[in-house]
Order: structure tokens, then C-alpha cells, then sequence
């Protein structure tokens, strides 16, 4: 590595996972890791972790920008959030440095990007940390404006008004459907899986706002196995209907009876993407696909101040 530049390198640091990328100074992508490493608590072993993929990458200096979990209070330091509303350029001027205290870290600089916090009409907050920087990367490639959805282990639905959050709204989506999967008296229905069009769709259409509590709804996927109504193959697929539905309905009922946005921005992977883009499509909503790796690359270029990059967001 050429020692006359200093390397970016980008961390999403999750609760579970870390994916990182290596930036040249012309902004190209050099190389990219993902491992387990999200499970961290204690400020000792985020800098191991953090030498660990330097020491792959033969690096010995460089710029770390990093966001999602391993800023919340649980992480590697709490940053503070950026307030809803505020144009999300402004996450450049709110990176939280980082003091490394390892002798072999002592010429890389570290910053943690802020979350955003919003609060309703009613006083309720809502936050996220690690959607803000794909939501800005949409924001750097056109999309700043309307409503856009990232599926995931906590679903996000943020409206974007010229740049800024102006609504949030999390739903336990992902995380339900993976705890019903693997453990209670729904794991053993769902352990075999094939993805059923039709028992996604019946979920989605119980979980409207005529039928009964989702709780009860839940239920209903053990019953209809048990009494042989349904295969319990097709479980999964019902169960997860169910729970985006759930999501899908209120989101309608908060945007108004009747109005849908012009086109729904959604900012997942393929496979998360092509699901809620079959729920939407049920319901009659327009949608769109941005691939969050490219989003994740603009953003970051933007807060390291490196050139923009020749990427195409757009799936």
C-alpha cells in the first residue's frame, strides 16, 4: 500500500454482522470483507477486531468511517443523533471521533457516523443507526424525496422531504419472524421451508385491519397445520405474509385511506427486496429497487470527501 495516501475504509457495523469495505483515494473499491464480528461489547475488542481487518488488508494507517450499531449504547461508542428534519448532508459535521488506544492503531483516524432519532406527533421516538447512511447514499443518487422502505431485522418505512427524515416508523419485522422460526410452538412447523406464493399472500391479506389481533392471527399459522389445513412446508410462508402485512397495513393507514406515494424506494437485498416487493405489488403500490451496497459506497465517499464514483444504485 502506498504510504504517500491515507486508505478509507467504510465499517456497517451491526449488532450481528460487520461488512467493510477498502477505498482507494480516487474513491474505488479495493476490497470488501463481511464477518461476525457485530456481537461486540467491550471498547478492547472493537479495536482488536478493527486491527484484525487492517492487519488483513496489510494496512497500517487509515481513515475508518464507521455506522450502524457500534455506535448505540450497547456498541463501541454512543454518538449522538442527528434530529429528524435536519438535512442528512449534516451527518458529515456530526461524525464522533474515536480515541484509539492501541500502539499499532496510533495513525489511523476512526469517526462513527450518527443515527437519527425522530419523535411523532404524539411524543414517541423512534431511532435508527446504520439506515441513515444508505438513506443519504438515496439521497446522493436522486432518491432523497418520498417514502422508502429497508426490510430487515428491524423493517425501517422513513419519508424523505428534499433530503431530510421528516417520518420514521420500525417495526420488529425481521426479528419476530426469526424468533416464531426457531423457537415456541411455531419452530417445528417452519424448520422445513418452501416459499408458497399463495400462503404468502393469504398472510398478507389476513393481517388487514378487519381481521383480529396479530397475536391471535400468529396462532392461526399453528392451526391451520395441526388440522391439516395448510402443509406445514407452506407455514413460513404464511407466517411471514402475516408479520409484513401487519407492517404493510399500518404504513397505509398512517399514509391515509386511499393514497399510496408515487412509488415506494425499496433498500434491501435481493432477497428481502423481491419480498416486499410481492407485498407491495398485492397491495397495488409502485416500487422501486436500490441496491444498498452502492448506496452504502456514494454515502461514504461523500463523508470521506472522496470523489463520487461512477456506481449505479438503481436495481
Amino acid at each position: 500500500m502506498n504510504p504517500g495516501y491515507t486508505p478509507v475504509i467504510g465499517i456497517d457495523w451491526g449488532k450481528r454482522n460487520r461488512r467493510a469495505w477498502l477505498l482507494d483515494k480516487h474513491g474505488q473499491m479495493l476490497g470488501q470483507h463481511l464477518d461476525d464480528k457485530g456481537d461486540l461489547s467491550r471498547e478492547s475488542e472493537f479495536e482488536e477486531a478493527l486491527l484484525e481487518l487492517m492487519d488483513m488488508w496489510a494496512l497500517r494507517h487509515a481513515d475508518v468511517l464507521i455506522s450502524g450499531m457500534a455506535g448505540s449504547r450497547e456498541g463501541w461508542l454512543e454518538t449522538p443523533y442527528l434530529r429528524a428534519g435536519q438535512d442528512l448532508s449534516m451527518l458529515g459535521q456530526g461524525l464522533c471521533e474515536v480515541k484509539l488506544k492501541r500502539r499499532e492503531l496510533a495513525q489511523t483516524r476512526c469517526r462513527i457516523v450518527p443515527g437519527v432519532c425522530y419523535t411523532d406527533e404524539s411524543g414517541l421516538p423512534d431511532v435508527m443507526r446504520g439506515e441513515e447512511t444508505l438513506l443519504y447514499g438515496a439521497a446522493l443518487q436522486g432518491a432523497g424525496h418520498g417514502w422508502v422502505v429497508l426490510p430487515g431485522w428491524h423493517s425501517k418505512w422513513v419519508r424523505l422531504e428534499y433530503g431530510a427524515v421528516r417520518e420514521l416508523e420500525s417495526y420488529m419485522t425481521g426479528e419476530l419472524y426469526d424468533l416464531l422460526g426457531r423457537q415456541g410452538s411455531l419452530a417445528s412447523l417452519t424448520i422445513m421451508r418452501q416459499h408458497d406464493q399463495g400462503r404468502f399472500e393469504a398472510g398478507l391479506r389476513r393481517a388487514g385491519s378487519e381481521a383480529a389481533a396479530l397475536t391471535h392471527e400468529i396462532f392461526t399459522c399453528r392451526a391451520l397445520v395441526v388440522t391439516d389445513h395448510m402443509p406445514a412446508l407452506h407455514a413460513a410462508s404464511y407466517l411471514s405474509g402475516l408479520l409484513i402485512g401487519a407492517e404493510l397495513h399500518d404504513m397505509q393507514r398512517r399514509m391515509g385511506a386511499g393514497k399510496h406515494p408515487p412509488a415506494v424506494h425499496i433498500i434491501a437485498d435481493m432477497h428481502l427486496a423481491q419480498r416486499y416487493a410481492q407485498a407491495l405489488d398485492f397491495f397495488g403500490i409502485r416500487h422501486q429497487h436500490w441496491d444498498p451496497e452502492q448506496l452504502y459506497l456514494s454515502a461514504l465517499r461523500a463523508l470521506a470527501g472522496l470523489p463520487p464514483g461512477q456506481d449505479k444504485a438503481a436495481a
